[in-house]
């Protein structure tokens, strides 16, 4: 189903608006093994009526989601996955709808309980805007029609957008100032260092005999490392990552753009030049790491900065998911094909493998 430039403007809205707290993580760290967290929502009884995907139910009211509109965000959500991704993540794709939409039921009832009341003058402005991207207001028009939307109905839609905006933005108001200590750790975590590896590729499912063997082969690297090798020499000519050609070099990076305990272990060295102790095991394989720059503490001001947008979004997160855990969600199993009962987080896939 080819999803329409105005469906998918309000549809970038809405995960913006609430992306965060409804199970699509922003960081950009290759960990994407599943948790094993509940969903904040209560699971009721599977749905029977193919006409429907969801069905909620909360304090606010009853909302559904029929099997197409379901099927439209499936698509819009895949679409912005690299294609190679889409299969394998499948679970959490669907995962990531239903927590949407849950997300945005609350929303919702929440702005409304609150009388949160958006700028019409603004509203006004936005629908100008997107007149004048789509090419003026026959093509705008024609979108409408195409989507059985009319200008009162997008209004009422924006206004929406608006008044969950402003109810995150109160949500977010309850975080805690961040202390100086909290202000020097994150300084300091949160600085860039440099380092090269060598990796013994081993697949996370692989046999014990291979990972065993992957592991006796980095053992013996590192056993040549401490009787005086050169690292560089020896990553050129043993590293199964891409990085070999350069003696393993990855360059400056932050913790975050790397898979943990790939991270941890790299941020635990402290000067230039030393090696891990043991070989560290990832889903890429194991991995020796040697740190080639200390880096420096991350600037205080960045960090407060840095910190209070970290502090009001879990603060977001924390909220919004209290609300969730009034909503009891029925799905249709043939439709929603995912477990519910088990939080299912979606990371971007980031190579440490390089």
């Amino acid at each position: 189903m080819k999803i329409s430039r105005l469906w998918a403007m309000l549809l970038v809205v809405s995960i913006g608006l609430i992306g965060a707290g409804c199970g699509q993580s922003e960081s950009s760290s290759s960990d994407t093994s599943s948790s094993d967290d509940p969903t904040p929502y209560a699971v009721g009884d599977p749905l029977a009526d193919s006409t429907y995907a969801l069905v909620l139910s909360s304090p606010y009211g009853t909302d559904t989601l029929e099997a197409s509109n379901y099927q439209q965000q499936l698509n819009f959500v895949m679409q912005r996955m690299p294609p190679n991704q889409r299969m394998s993540q499948m679970d959490r794709i669907h995962q990531a709808v239903v927590n949407q939409f849950v997300a945005q039921h609350v929303m919702r009832g929440a702005s409304e309980e609150r009388n949160l009341q958006p700028d019409s003058a603004r509203i006004s402005q936005a629908i100008q805007q997107q007149i004048m991207r789509m090419g003026g207001e026959e093509a705008f028009e024609k979108a409408l029609q195409s989507n059985n939307l009319t200008r009162d109905s997008l209004r009422g839609i924006m206004a929406n957008q608006m008044r969950q905006r402003m109810l995150r933005d109160e949500l977010m108001k309850t975080a805690s100032a961040p202390t100086q200590e909290e202000i020097q750790q994150y300084s300091k975590e949160n600085r860039r260092i440099g380092a090269q590896h060598i990796l013994i590729k081993v697949g996370e499912n692989a046999p014990q005999t291979k990972v065993d063997s992957a592991r006796q082969a980095a053992m013996a690297l590192l056993d040549s490392l401490e009787a005086g090798a050169s690292f560089t020499g020896l990553a050129r000519r043993h590293s199964e990552g891409p990085s070999a050609t350069r003696g393993g070099d990855l360059g400056m990076f932050s913790r975050d753009r790397m898979v943990e305990p790939f991270a941890e272990a790299a941020f635990a060295l402290q000067d230039s030049g030393d090696v891990t102790q043991e070989p560290v095991r990832t889903r890429f394989g194991f991995h020796l790491i040697r740190l080639t720059d200390a880096g420096t503490p991350m600037d205080t001001t960045r960090a407060r900065q840095a910190l209070v947008q970290e502090k009001r979004q879990e603060a977001f997160r924390s909220e919004l998911d209290e609300l969730m855990r009034q909503v009891t969600v029925r799905a249709n199993p043939e439709i929603v094909q995912t477990d519910l009962s088990i939080d299912q987080p979606m990371k971007e896939q980031q190579g440490s493998s390089s």
